[in-house]
């Protein structure tokens, strides 16, 4: 029997198109059919799902040697030899720019408001949807993820749209309260606690990925203007917390540095060898004077990780404030750093 539409391939226009030499498609069936039952567990759960409609492909017209897997040619091919996610080509190359613009979705804020009604309290909450582009880049379907600054669970909310297993740590048992709220079924995962003694939580080598955004020094701390005004007026918080545990209230920038870098060292031996870290901070000023926060920490990172690159976070519908006018140069600083460590063994 022919088994016909099973084979794709790169023609010479570079177009990804269907065999129509019977050879090619039974070879492909029967590859399938093999690939099905040695590697299922392994596999995307959209191709797991939709498996009849999944095809071989390979860009040079190789069936015996095809590794690649797609559904929809316009979505990319999805290779076998994928060790970290479970992105086709296409996908993962669209992540590697190394900057995105990003600004919070309304259907994000919906869904807290419907849930848990009081998320606006944190004052500094970020997307699920743009933590769920790097949870699912940096592990596959099933994969465990630790956010040591876990706030109201924004990360774990990710995973619980992605399929993987979130852990978080919160200091602030209002926030984790919160967090209960959003993400019910990762409940045994978090852990109401100083993020300072994360190692005394979980077990070494756990967690295939951890990101977080942690308190960018004790900016929240130096509100001024509208912004603090504003949230003490609506009876809303306008720092994280005042327990003296929180780094986010060390006004000491190298005593926040080692505290902070202590924090993701910790993590580090929680990490499975080859996984990722992830962390979401920008530089700061501070009286006047500029702190290359980001970099600084970074520098401090390398001790015990593999810093891999960064992705620059901009939000550009943050309103412009005549900084510095008409004496000097001072910046709108609109762009985050999502710097990105691998743990090497």
């Amino acid at each position: 029997m022919v088994v016909l539409g099973k084979f794709f391939y790169k023609n010479k226009s570079k177009q990804i198109v269907a065999s129509d030499d019977d050879k090619e498609n039974t070879i492909a069936a029967n590859i399938l059919a093999q690939i099905k039952e040695e590697h299922s567990d392994a596999l995307p759960q959209e191709y797991v799902d939709r498996w009849e409609e999944v095809k071989l492909y390979s860009p040079k017209r190789d069936v015996n040697t095809a590794n690649q897997i797609l559904i929809k040619a316009e979505d990319g091919a999805y290779s076998l030899k994928n060790k970290l996610n479970h992105l086709s080509g296409k996908k993962w190359t669209i992540f590697t720019c190394s900057w995105f613009v990003f600004n919070a979705l309304q259907s994000d804020l919906a869904e807290e408001k419907r849930i848990c009604g009081d998320s606006v309290n944190h004052p500094a909450t970020y997307s699920p949807t743009m933590i769920q582009d790097f949870v699912e880049f940096f592990t596959k379907e099933g994969g465990s993820v630790l956010d040591p600054f876990a706030g109201i669970g924004s990360s774990l909310v990710a995973c619980q749209r992605s399929g993987r297993i979130g852990f978080g740590v919160e200091l602030k048992t209002e926030y984790y309260n919160t967090m209960l709220k959003r993400v019910p079924e990762f409940s045994e995962n978090i852990v109401n606690g100083d993020s300072s003694m994360v190692a005394d939580f979980f077990e070494p080598n756990t967690f295939d990925f951890s990101i977080s955004s942690p308190p960018y020094w004790d900016v929240l701390n130096r509100s001024t203007k509208d912004f603090k005004k504003n949230r003490d007026i609506r009876g809303l918080d306008s720092t994280y917390s005042d327990n003296e545990n929180d780094v986010g209230n060390i006004s000491d920038y190298e005593l926040f540095l080692d505290e902070l870098s202590n924090i993701y060292f910790q993590i580090h031996g929680l990490l499975k060898p080859k996984a990722y870290l992830v962390v979401i901070i920008k530089n700061v000023k501070k009286d006047g004077t500029f702190y290359p926060l980001a970099w600084d920490l970074a520098k401090r990172l390398t001790e015990k990780y593999s810093m891999k690159d960064e992705r620059i976070w901009i939000q550009d519908k943050v309103a412009l404030a005549p900084y510095g006018y008409p004496y000097a140069w001072t910046a709108n600083i609109l762009h985050h750093y999502c710097l990105i460590f691998r743990k090497e063994a």
